[in-house]
């Protein structure tokens, strides 16, 4: 065996051009498929790490993923919201840690407002790390606001400057007599945090007093100065996340919520509604899945169809074999060991440049996107998948390695 790996490593360095190109293809295409599975389990593990603060997130009825993607991930529009009243019944209940209120509506220049109290900054964590300051510090006024770090890069703001809120998503109706004082940047978190703007309650209430069923009410103006604190108490929130001082009792009290008379409320929990999303959108990963195999197949397909064209160029050297005494079953396993060897080190090849990649791009996306790439090229998943990357070449490498075999037996010696 050892004269026949030496045979074929030698057979292939004569070719080293068309080998070389056969290898970088190879490499490339398995480099494909892994950066989209890195990819996906890095992204997937960063969304679940976000859903991870609370045990518990409260909303007014509607669709669970809907809820989630509102109040976590601020994508979408609350359709309803739930009263201040039972928000803190449920805060007050003895099973609860700690609850943190969160209203949606207002926004900035295309940037959401976010609602929420000063224990937001405290208790939420972003892949297992607290919300930490750029610069300044939470909301201590009514009118302080605390501005995501894309916020502030994007419009150029700093400390202490005045910005006005308007009311929706995309209204030109403008909360003018209430501007508000920047008191603090987030640092980059790579998040959707980057991308909000954090006022108090109070704040959204004051904002509101002139306001009714989403319209402004003519000829009323209110006077910034004029409230007191017992004004400022919210009427409604959009919803809350909630931790548990236990998690066993997540389900009973999920559960007990779902029961509550005052008024329809839902409790989702996080991790489980955040799988049944994955699982809408897993087709998706399987078409890229396929797509890649196909990829893979298709180029080593073509590695079979090199050495199967260079076959029909090499009767002097298998003539030559055969006059030292190889056999055809030699002839056969020299190509086949050709093939192997252009696999292995094509999987060698991308593995080094994926470590590469990771180091490089990294910083990049885990600052910018809060993807962080954890690439085990050791994970029984990628052993599986190399395995199966030299199997498929060997398989592939049976129609040359025939091709040669037959050749050997007609060569008449």
């Amino acid at each position: 065996m050892k004269v026949l790996l030496s045979l074929a490593f030698y057979s292939l360095f004569s070719r080293k051009v068309s080998v070389f190109l056969t290898i970088l293809c190879v490499s490339l295409s398995i480099i494909l498929f892994s950066s989209i599975d890195n990819f996906r389990k890095s992204a997937k593990k960063t969304f679940f790490s976000n859903a991870k603060s609370g045990d518990l997130i409260i909303s007014s009825r509607s669709g669970e993923i809907e809820a989630l993607l509102y109040l976590i991930f601020q994508i979408g529009t609350p359709t309803n919201n739930i009263r201040w009243k039972s928000f803190k019944d449920i805060q007050n209940h003895p099973d609860v840690k700690w609850a943190i209120p969160i209203s949606l509506g207002d926004s900035h220049k295309q940037y959401r407002v976010h609602g929420t109290s000063s224990d937001y900054f405290k208790k939420i964590k972003i892949k297992n790390k607290k919300l930490e300051f750029y610069k300044g510090e939470h909301f201590k006024d009514i009118f302080d606001v605390v501005i995501g770090y894309d916020v502030a890069k994007t419009l150029n703001y700093k400390l202490n400057d005045k910005i006005i809120v308007a009311h929706g998503i995309s209204s030109q109706d403008f909360h003018d007599e209430f501007p508000f004082r920047i008191n603090g940047i987030l640092k980059k978190s790579g998040s959707n945090t980057d991308k909000l703007i954090f006022v108090s309650l109070e704040a959204l209430e004051a904002i509101h007093k002139d306001w009714q069923g989403g319209f402004k009410l003519p000829n009323v103006k209110s006077n910034p100065t004029s409230f007191n604190e017992s004004d400022l108490v919210p009427k409604e929130i959009t919803g809350a996340i909630i931790k548990l001082n236990s998690k066993i009792k997540i389900f009973q009290f999920k559960r007990d919520l779902h029961k509550y008379k005052s008024e329809p409320i839902q409790a989702i929990i996080p991790g489980l509604a955040l799988t049944k999303l994955w699982q809408i959108v897993s087709f998706v990963e399987q078409i890229l899945f396929l797509i890649c195999y196909f990829v893979i197949f298709i180029t080593l397909l073509g590695m079979a169809a090199s050495i199967y064209t260079n076959v029909n160029q090499r009767n002097k050297e298998i003539a030559l074999l055969r006059v030292v005494g190889a056999s055809p079953r030699s002839i056969f396993l020299i190509l086949i060991l050709e093939g192997i060897m252009i696999s292995l080190t094509s999987i060698l090849i991308s593995i080094l440049l994926m470590l590469l990649l990771n180091i490089i791009l990294n910083p990049i996306l885990d600052t910018e996107y809060g993807i962080y790439l954890e690439y085990n090229f050791l994970s029984a998943y990628n052993v599986i998948f190399y395995c199966s990357v030299i199997l498929i070449s060997i398989l592939v490498g049976l129609i040359p390695a025939f091709r040669g075999y037959k050749k050997s037996l007609n060569s008449g010696i």
